[in-house]
């Protein structure tokens, strides 16, 4: 027990190894460029003013394979966290056994013995330098970074529902204005036939407009296909067979949504998951390396016995035997394992070091690239429409031309065929500039919150780091 004494005694003045707080590049103070002035409202896709949308996303974001992944892996860590924890604790363990024995003295003589005997057993650890303390520290800070990877979960996962869904839509609306297309291509060619056959058009008018319907033949049947892969898409983010989702409500592309402002750069440190989350790990590996150098420090370990015995189970009481000790182990020679564990943790720290610049910048970029993107795409939906509106009008003056006989028919035809291009055209830049907008809220990190939002706790355990 003086031992004991003395040696807690001498150990009581360790301190335990803590990591130094990482520096990091500060992100700009503001953008190069902005857009709107109102903020994203955190459920986006319900600018969209869809029911159907907004029912899509509402599964996706809690029964889509993606997600219950994510939460599997949650669960992981924390169960993996409680585990490192419990090394903090001491470990208490119960034996009992009884035995019978038989010997043979003399050739009638046969002896029969019992034992029976009970024990506990405990041993606590004294986390002197904080190895224990550290490695639960590291392990906390990977279940909030598995929590965030989570929500980037959702956040991915919500512009990939969206992206599919308006593309379905322009892919249906396109199909829609071709069959209307074919329709008036149909009638202007019975008007042809009927005005050949009058002596007032040629044959090769008519041999025009009918290869003109059969050039839009062609580019029905792959938007058919098209239109079949992304429902395919959408079943499967979404976990469901073929066919098992009800999209009837995807026809037709809603209006663009109102830009939304990109507020500070500085924001992108908080609203990000994917940024929470490679900050949480680079902190993660300064516990890891506190870890590593507190393991090349002496540890101190107590253990005690406590045992009863007799060969009588109804007197198991009256013997018993007590055992308390303690251990002091260190390191002397091991091959230089633990320096090299320090050396690998402290580069797995710099490895995290570059990997969150790297996300912070990205996510920099993105919203960069995303806000310009937008900006020209707004442009050039606007240029098309006026030459869309412009070729309308030289169509409506060529045809007068043409039945006054001032005009061939090969250039209303041309005319005709650009301006249903045209329309085509129009219906993909719009899902274009959707597209481009629902990039621009995940790229601010809208889209988590509703469904995964922060807990009180998470803001004190990362305050308190």
């Amino acid at each position: 027990m003086r031992l004991l004494v003395f040696l807690v005694l001498i150990l009581s003045g360790c301190h335990a190894f803590a990591p130094v707080p990482p520096s990091v590049q500060q992100p700009p103070q503001a953008y190069r460029l902005q857009a709107g002035e109102h903020m994203a409202d955190e459920e986006w896709w319900r600018a969209l003013h869809s029911k159907d949308l907004n029912r899509l996303m509402y599964e996706a974001l809690r029964f889509a394979p993606d997600i219950r992944t994510a939460l599997a892996r949650l669960e992981q860590a924390e169960a993996s966290a409680r585990k490192t924890g419990s090394a903090l604790w001491p470990t208490l363990d119960a034996s009992a056994e009884a035995a019978r024995s038989w010997s043979k003295l003399h050739a009638q003589n046969q002896v029969e013995n019992d034992a029976y005997g009970l024990g506990l057993a405990a041993s606590y650890e004294l986390d002197l330098w904080g190895r224990v303390r550290a490695l639960r520290q590291a392990d906390t800070l990977f279940v909030m970074a598995s929590r965030d990877d989570l929500r980037t979960a959702a956040l991915t996962l919500s512009g990939e529902v969206v992206g599919a869904w308006i593309s379905l839509c322009s892919t249906r609306q396109q199909l829609a204005v071709l069959e209307e297309q074919q329709r008036t291509n149909a009638a202007i060619l019975s008007t042809l036939e009927l005005r050949f056959a009058n002596s007032l058009a040629s044959a090769l008018d008519v041999l025009q407009q009918r290869e003109a319907i059969a050039q839009t033949e062609t580019v029905i049947f792959p938007l058919q296909s098209e239109a079949v892969r992304l429902e395919n898409r959408i079943n499967l983010l979404l976990g469901k067979a073929p066919g098992s989702a009800d999209l009837a409500g995807a026809t037709t592309l809603p209006k663009p949504m109102p830009i939304p402002g990109t507020g500070l750069p500085a924001d992108l440190l908080r609203e990000r998951p994917d940024i929470r989350a490679a900050w949480q790990r680079l902190l993660e590996s300064g516990w890891d390396v506190a870890a590593a150098r507190a393991d090349r420090m002496p540890a101190l370990r107590l253990t005690g016995n406590f045992e009863h015995s007799s060969g009588d189970a109804s007197r198991i009481f009256d013997n018993w035997l007590a055992n308390l000790a303690a251990s002091l182990t260190a390191p002397i020679i091991d091959g230089g394992s633990r320096r090299a564990e320090v050396e690998r943790q402290e580069a797995v720290r710099r490895e995290r070091l570059a990997i969150y610049e790297k996300t912070v910048f990205t996510a920099l970029s993105e919203v960069d690239t995303a806000v310009s993107s937008v900006l020209k795409q707004i442009e050039l939906v606007r240029a098309l429409k006026t030459q869309r509106d412009t070729a309308q009008a030289a169509l409506t003056s060529a045809r007068i031309r043409y039945q006054n006989g001032v005009l061939e028919y090969d250039t209303v035809l041309s005319l005709l065929l650009k301006l249903q291009q045209l329309d085509r055209t129009h219906i993909r830049e719009q899902a274009t500039l959707l597209t481009l907008q629902t990039g621009l809220c995940r790229a601010l990190g809208k889209g988590w919150r509703t469904s995964f939002p922060d807990a009180p706790s998470n803001t004190k355990a990362e305050n308190s780091i």
